[in-house]
């Protein structure tokens, strides 16, 4: 294996940090950029996260629950990926039962079966507890509003649920609120 040797080199290695310094720059704002596009994208509203909801009901309706659960708690189905059905890709779907058991969750299979009736929110709201009361309500839907990180940026946000009842079923879906 030949060696260059680093005497032509020489002359340019005062610079060297300065370039370093100008690539790691360069580098970092890239990333700031498509972090804030990624901030910034457009982001579905309360019309949407109804629809969603709506969608998923007739989807139980028409399959069965053990058909349409398996298909919410894919990560890649259309109900929780950017598809027709979620074309800004910010949905996906939310199941409880109301012993506060958590059939579905279309992002995270690890809670997935648990119970989460107690789960709260960082100011301490029972974010669970108030969707199933929601959905025993006299009009068995509505919104809950709490704060929750955003699944983009990270940031503790003001999230709101629209859930709806279906059977003994608490069915939902998230938006984020704009700040």
């Amino acid at each position: 294996m030949t060696r260059l040797p680093l005497l032509p080199f020489l002359p340019f290695l005062p610079f060297l940090p300065f370039c370093i310094a100008i690539v790691l720059l360069l580098v970092s704002s890239t990333i700031s950029v498509s972090s804030n596009a990624q901030a910034t994208k457009k982001r579905s509203n309360a019309a949407d996260a109804i629809a969603h909801v709506k969608r998923a009901i007739e989807q139980i309706k028409q399959f069965g629950t053990q058909k349409a659960f398996a298909e919410f708690n894919r990560k890649d189905s259309p109900f929780n990926t950017t598809s027709n059905i979620n074309p800004h890709g910010d949905l996906y779907m939310l199941v409880y039962q109301f012993d506060g058991v958590q059939p579905v969750h279309g992002k995270n299979p690890n809670i997935i079966g648990k119970n989460v009736y107690e789960m709260r929110d960082k100011d301490g709201v029972y974010l669970i507890k108030e969707m199933i009361n929601t959905c025993k309500s006299k009009e068995s839907k509505g919104w809950v509003h709490y704060q929750w990180p955003d699944s983009i940026t990270g940031a503790m946000m003001s999230k709101q649920t629209y859930v709806e009842r279906f059977a003994d079923y608490c069915v939902g879906t998230g938006i984020y609120k704009p700040q």
